[in-house]
């Protein structure tokens, strides 16, 4: 495969708005936990699946613990939280199936990460990238691993110091984390994992993680092992459906994702309107076979994409023009999330994959905050 190398005050009262780095586990409990998830493969015999991933091992661990590398599009302040309660375990609101990240806003967050890189893995598998697609799935397996911690379900502040119960939980952890295992796997996962998106699926992780708050803010060492000993073979367990539900969308053709090097049409849900190549950018216009309504789709070895243009174009970072590239340019970046029966969102590398493209009032093409659910935000791909 060819790689392109080129809202409210009351929810403002509950998120505290300052910059903080976005640690979770260490690598050697990310590590830990995909390790334990594969091998509860083989002790399930899942003997199709083990075949499946056997090679791939060191791929996935490789994958585990990208997020968290410097200069990763995935790190950043309050990226990889999904608080279901605050700091005192009071609950925080979901917005339709969504909770929010560090600093209370929709995207990005671990399950948006979640979203968009399983959505990549699975397009980059089924444009026979296989290797890539593998490392991409230990991304996405990342951000499981973060939603069973508790500390990033409950919007916990990371400080460098020893008396901060983020740093110090997580750091305890991180050397006791081999003596935690799964003794064997929830089947009931399955269902949850089986739907179209990992709504129902993250959100009972993150509330069962965000149970032991108070246990653990008081920086009791026996305190940590016993949340560990609850929270990290459940990990394991929802680490080990993700891997299930991988195999299962990659050996069928019910798996929503897009192919490198296909041309598609975009057609917005709410308005039918199609994304149109105009000398003016891309501008929403009625399906007409005289118009120029594909574009094709370039991905990367980490799954984001270029979208390349009739005449060898690539759409720019406003959408408003095309970038004719130099031999090793890149063009600008766009990853989707896959909701089911073709229809995906859309999110901006000009961004920082903060806002995704809709439909405005008026059918015009714009850049908006993340609504779940909102039709004008959903792009349906043929």
């Amino acid at each position: 495969m060819k790689k392109i190398l080129t809202a409210a005050v009351a929810l403002a009262v509950c998120y505290r708005l300052r910059p903080i780095k976005a640690y979770a586990w260490s690598g050697t409990t990310h590590e830990d936990i995909v390790k334990k998830s594969l091998a509860l493969l083989e002790k399930e015999k899942k003997q199709k699946q083990v075949t499946f991933y056997k090679d791939y091992h060191s791929e996935i661990l490789k994958g585990c613990t990208q997020p968290d590398e410097e200069n990763d599009m995935d790190k950043g302040h309050g990226k990889h939280y999904y608080s279901c309660v605050n700091p005192k375990g009071k609950e925080l609101p979901e917005t339709n199936g969504y909770y929010r990240n560090r600093f209370g806003d929709l995207a990005v967050s671990a399950r948006t990460c979640l979203e968009e890189n399983y959505t990549a893995a699975v397009s980059l598998y089924k444009s026979g990238d296989i290797k890539n697609a593998m490392r991409v799935l230990g991304r996405a397996a990342h951000f499981i691993s973060d939603m069973g911690c508790t500390v990033h379900v409950a919007n916990m502040k990371y400080q460098d110091k020893a008396n901060n119960v983020h740093y110090a939980f997580e750091k305890h952890v991180s050397t006791t984390c081999t003596r935690h295992t799964a003794d064997s796997f929830d089947k009931r996962l399955l269902k949850y994992y089986g739907k179209d998106n990992f709504g129902e699926a993250s959100n009972k992780l993150v509330k069962y993680a965000g149970k032991f708050v108070d246990t653990i803010s008081h920086l009791d060492p026996r305190a940590f092992d016993d949340v560990a000993k609850n929270t990290l073979p459940v990990t394991q367990q929802n680490v080990t459906a993700l891997l299930l539900k991988f195999y299962d969308d990659c050996t069928s053709d019910a798996g929503n994702y897009i192919l490198d090097g296909k041309a598609y049409t975009f057609k917005n849900e709410i308005s039918g309107l199609v994304l149109t190549v105009t000398p003016k950018g891309l501008q929403l216009e009625k399906p007409d076979k005289e118009l120029e309504q594909k574009m094709t789709v370039c991905l990367t070895e980490d799954g984001t994409f270029g979208l390349k243009i009739g005449d060898g174009g690539y759409v720019n970072a406003s959408c408003k023009g095309y970038d004719y590239l130099k031999i090793d340019g890149k063009p600008v970046q766009f990853r989707v999330t896959a909701l089911g029966k073709r229809r995906f969102r859309i999110s901006t590398e000009s961004t920082d994959y903060v806002k995704v493209l809709a439909n405005s009032k008026g059918g015009k093409l714009s850049f908006a905050d993340l609504e779940p659910e909102n039709s004008a935000q959903i792009w349906i791909l043929n």
